[in-house]
């Protein structure tokens, strides 16, 4: 069943995606972690997975009669993990997150300098197992905030890019192969203002599948 978009204060009629697929509730407390995938080491499956959260950020248009703005940001090549690298916001939960939503709208005010109160949550995508085995929530929000207010921290987020999602739906995607780890992967692959998006966050977008 597919999720339909309802009127966001803050988005003209039109602006979002129609539908998405496969959104559930957000959960207000970390699921049971799933089980270990099968190639996993055995030492390494008995250790509590780590949890992250990341948002597929919905911001207003910039012009009247475009589309709403996919927040994407590359993380610092100097700070945490996936240093470099194209991604959507959010990080590592702490201990004091009782689930994803605290995860993330502390994570997008400390990355961008977005508040909570700004934030709205739509529903959760399923969740996806990171390169080291760790487990990330995506969960679809919205954001009442223009681009001009963002404040980027500059020793976690080396850029902020605006991608208008219509260049993120599944006519927009490329497939290709990769060696990672001696293992022959595919990834979705997406191009949108001068960088590419590939890996876990082209997986979250394309599982998304985004409709007009």
């Amino acid at each position: 069943m597919r999720f339909p978009f309802s009127i966001v204060e803050g988005f003209p009629a039109g602006a979002l995606p129609a539908s998405l697929a496969n959104v559930s509730p957000v959960p207000s407390q970390w699921p049971e972690p799933q089980s270990p995938v099968p190639d996993q080491d055995a030492s390494v499956s008995r250790k509590p997975p780590r949890r992250s959260a990341v948002a597929l950020l919905f911001l207003p248009p910039e012009a009247v009669g475009a589309p709403a703005n996919i927040l994407l940001i590359r993380r610092s090549a100097h700070y945490g993990s996936h240093r470099g690298q194209i991604g959507l916001a959010g990080g590592r939960a702490e201990a004091r997150d009782a689930g994803p939503v605290e995860t993330l709208k502390r994570e997008i005010h400390e990355e961008l300098g977005i508040p909570g109160e700004a934030l709205l949550f739509h529903g959760a995508l399923p969740i996806q197992r990171a390169i080291d085995a760790s487990e990330v929530m995506p969960c679809v929000v919205t954001a009442r905030w223009s681009s001009a207010q963002i404040k980027a921290a500059p020793d976690e987020v080396a850029s902020v890019h605006l991608a208008p999602w219509t260049s993120l739906i599944h006519d927009k995607r490329t497939v290709f192969a990769f060696i990672m780890f001696g293992v022959r992967r595919e990834s979705a692959l997406y191009r949108v203002d001068g960088t590419t998006v590939w890996g876990l966050t082209a997986a979250i977008i394309n599982g998304a599948d985004m409709l007009p």
